[in-house]
């Protein structure tokens, strides 16, 4: 909203939703499924390292991760509305379409930072903690009758890191728990404590592999 026109934005918000009623069906599964797929899964940040400055990639919160989509989608549909001309009701519905289907301005933007990401990936260094037991966060599922623990935790170095030896330059996505499960083939049927590892390299790497 630009200087107050609560009016104009209400009107462009409602008719944008009205032509996704019209041809889509189900407005709001279809706008979560479009915010979704453009959640970035990384970023790359400015770090000064004495007198130099490098960019870093860095993972996204969750909270940042929709904030991003939605600036993203309205981005696209203003530089929309001006290439081609039309009304910003209607590239704000046809850009929403097109986050939905994987396609569009906003899915373009999320794809150059995934690349750029990939790209600067020997500056990750810059942005982990270099001891080893560092616990960058962690949070705790219920399921199964009893609970998990997902912690990203051992950070050192940098966690895109193909050669490291012995756990130098590795960063590990740890799974703990206890008495999930009493079928002893069941996916998280072991005694605490116990847990389960595996490299974020491994984790987020595939996820920025082009398709």
């Amino acid at each position: 909203m630009i200087s107050g026109k609560r009016r104009r934005v209400r009107a462009i918000f409602y008719e944008t939703f009205h032509r996704l009623a019209r041809s889509e069906g189900d407005v709001i599964e279809l706008l979560v499924k479009a915010v979704e797929n453009l959640k970035p899964l990384c970023e790359v940040e400015k770090v000064q390292i004495a007198s130099q400055t490098y960019d870093v990639p860095s993972i996204v919160g969750r909270d940042r991760q929709q904030s991003l989509a939605i600036r993203w989608i309205l981005e696209g549909a203003e530089e929309g509305r001006i290439s081609k001309s039309t009304s910003l009701e209607k590239s704000s519905f046809e850009e929403i379409v097109d986050a939905y289907r994987q396609r569009g301005i906003a899915h373009m933007k999320r794809k150059n930072l995934h690349r750029l990401a990939s790209v600067k990936r020997r500056f990750a260094h810059f942005r982990w903690p270099t001891r080893t037991g560092i616990k960058i966060f962690s949070w705790i599922a219920t399921m199964w009758g009893g609970s998990i623990q997902f912690e990203l935790q051992r950070a050192r170095s940098n966690p895109f890191d193909t050669h490291g030896k012995n756990g130098r330059g590795k960063s590990f996505l740890s799974i703990r728990g206890g008495g999930i499960s009493d079928d002893p083939k069941g996916p998280f049927s072991f005694d605490s404590p116990h847990s389960h590892s595996w490299e974020l390299k491994d984790v987020v790497l595939p996820l920025l592999a082009p398709k």
